[in-house]
């Protein structure tokens, strides 16, 4: 008896430890590095350009000093640092490169964005393309600083000063969780958490085949289709559905319902670890005006 004790407690020993040794691996994965970023002047109202016909991606424009060509950064808050495209800036003599890392310095509207530890990532466009996407513009932009998006009437305003008066009274609190958007809505009459991701611009809700069943309307017809992620091609399985989700006192009607297959599974493990229940994408708010707090973990949809 004393020996299967033992046992038993070696095991659950085992298991403890084993816990905790996940818990620590992806808390560690998934911290991002220090926020690099210089932030200065509020931007005034920046128009966005949408590449694609479904809105595939969202696009800032920034520009040089002294630099009358216009380039453009996805804007990506599923990505926690704003990065350039080596292929891209080979050629704009405003950023200087060292090994992995760039220094410079450009505007969006009227924020200049300085730091000299951007990074590269190996990708980009063709100098022949008649919009030049030179990088991401990721979560970094946002933290510590007040932001609103406004699909309405199609553009954002970057480090804002004060709450803009028609989201005075309609604040709900959000988690800025390791650079994640992280909003908690009701879905079913369930509590649920969602990542704000504007890098799945296309989509509604993106979530798993498990939820994805749940929630698509039975007799819908399933749209699939193949999507680049970075370097990796996926399979995109669309359908439809008659769902809201409310975020406080504001219902967004959720008329899609996505989930794909050929994530990594460290994707898979991170939205499992983060109790997420899927990411939110653009096309879900492109009725609505969005004000996201930074300061203090507040945010309103209008």
């Amino acid at each position: 008896m004393k020996v299967l004790k033992k046992i038993v407690l070696t095991i659950l020993v085992f298991l403890i430890l084993a816990i905790l040794g996940g818990y620590i691996y992806f808390d560690q994965k998934f911290t991002p590095e220090k926020n690099y970023l210089i932030v200065d002047h509020e931007s005034g109202l920046i128009p966005f350009t949408w590449l694609g016909t479904e809105k595939n991606v969202l696009l800032l424009p920034l520009h040089f000093s002294n630099d009358t060509i216009i380039y453009y950064l996805q804007f990506d808050t599923g990505s926690p640092y704003t990065i350039f495209y080596s292929n891209s800036i080979k050629k704009i003599g405003q950023i200087s490169v060292d090994k992995e890392l760039a220094k410079t310095s450009f505007y969006i509207g009227k924020t200049k964005i300085t730091s000299d530890k951007f990074k590269i990532y190996d990708h980009g466009n063709n100098d022949n393309d008649s919009i030049k996407i030179i990088g991401t513009i990721g979560a970094d932009i946002l933290e510590n600083r007040k932001t609103i998006i406004n699909f309405k009437e199609n553009y954002i305003a970057l480090n804002i000063s004060k709450v803009p008066s028609q989201f005075q009274a309609n604040l709900f609190d959000f988690k800025f969780k390791k650079r994640k958007i992280i909003i908690r809505g009701l879905l079913k009459k369930k509590e649920e958490n969602f990542l704000f991701d504007s890098g799945t611009s296309a989509y509604e809700l993106l979530t798993n085949k498990e939820v994805w069943e749940n929630l698509k309307l039975p007799n819908s017809k399933i749209n699939i289709e193949k999507s680049q992620s970075w370097d990796k091609v996926l399979t995109v399985y669309t359908a439809n559905c008659n769902q809201k989700i409310e975020f406080f006192n504001h219902e967004i009607p959720l008329n899609n319902v996505t989930y794909v297959e050929g994530f990594s599974q460290a994707q898979y493990s991170m939205m499992k670890f983060s109790g997420m229940t899927g990411l939110l994408g653009n096309k879900i708010f492109l009725n609505n005006s969005l004000y996201i707090d930074c300061t203090q973990n507040k945010m309103g949809i209008e």
